[in-house]
């Protein structure tokens, strides 16, 4: 079994995070939580609805992030579903760095108000940049077919002896 090669039943795979996608997972995860920190930290405004809507949209990317991150490393998704992997992970980084534009930018708009804002702006669009790469790497993935996924292999060579003829 190769270096790259994952196997297919459920174990801890720590060297998921030194691999390009769980290396954006866990800067997905740190720009969330900056961002709940931030946006939660924010002073609430007359118009409290920009900062509502942007911590809920951190929110539900932490959670998110958080249970693919743990269903990564337990290599549960390799075991349950391979073939529909890199399809749900693609859609949910578009769902979510969609989400994160928007709010980015309705956060951005009273960024005057106060550098909170500003600073939970920066980590919003740090956010949406980070989910819109890992969703473009989960769509070269799933256009690569199935040879790129996670998957098990094992090679047998058989030796025989050829006896000499007189």
């Amino acid at each position: 079994m190769s270096s790259e090669a994952r196997p297919l039943r459920i174990t801890c795979q720590i060297n998921y995070l030194r691999t390009l996608p769980g290396i954006l997972k866990i800067i997905q995860f740190a720009c969330d939580i900056l961002s709940i920190i931030l946006g939660a930290a924010a002073p609430t405004l007359t118009y409290a609805g920009h900062k509502g809507f942007f911590v809920f949209v951190a929110i539900l990317a932490t959670i998110g992030t958080a249970f693919l991150l743990v269903l990564s490393l337990i290599n549960l998704q390799a075991v349950c579903i391979p073939e529909r992997w890199p399809m749900i992970e693609m859609f949910w980084c578009g769902f979510i760095a969609l989400l994160y534009f928007i709010a980015s930018i309705v956060i951005a708009t009273i960024a005057s108000n106060s550098g909170v804002f500003g600073a939970a702006a920066f980590f919003g669009f740090a956010a949406f940049i980070a989910y819109l790469a890992d969703g473009l790497n989960r769509f070269r993935l799933m256009r690569a077919g199935p040879r790129d996924r996670h998957t098990e292999t094992t090679t047998t060579t058989t030796v025989t002896r050829q006896e000499p003829t007189y």
